[in-house]
């Protein structure tokens, strides 16, 4: 779980600081940058069928875009501790077969 955290942290400070150069120095690069990191929170969004609502509710001006940018900050920490648990799940489920294997062939 440490990894996870120390990921969320680092992508969080690396999205504020893409969004930080994109209004005080806008240049192509920082929007392209700001586009990519919001890749993932958009998608994983998508995946579980919020974006759409989201983006009317931003194009409609029902959501500022302070809000947007919470949501998918809290997207993308949720995300990875996701996949941190998965692979953590993963990893455990391909230790306890090596383990048990090996138990067997002692055994033999």
């Amino acid at each position: 779980m440490s990894n996870a955290t120390v990921l969320s942290v680092a992508y969080l400070l690396m999205a504020m600081l893409i969004e930080a150069s994109r209004r005080w120095f806008p240049f192509r690069w920082t929007d392209r940058a700001s586009l990519t990191v919001e890749w993932i929170p958009a998608r994983t969004l998508d995946w579980v069928g919020l974006y759409e609502p989201i983006r009317a509710a931003v194009i409609d001006d029902r959501l500022p875009v302070f809000w947007v940018r919470v949501i998918f900050g809290a997207t993308s920490v949720a995300a990875i501790f996701v996949i941190a648990l998965a692979v953590g799940a993963l990893m455990w489920g391909g230790r306890w077969l090596i383990i048990r294997a090996e138990a067997r062939s002692r055994k033999a």
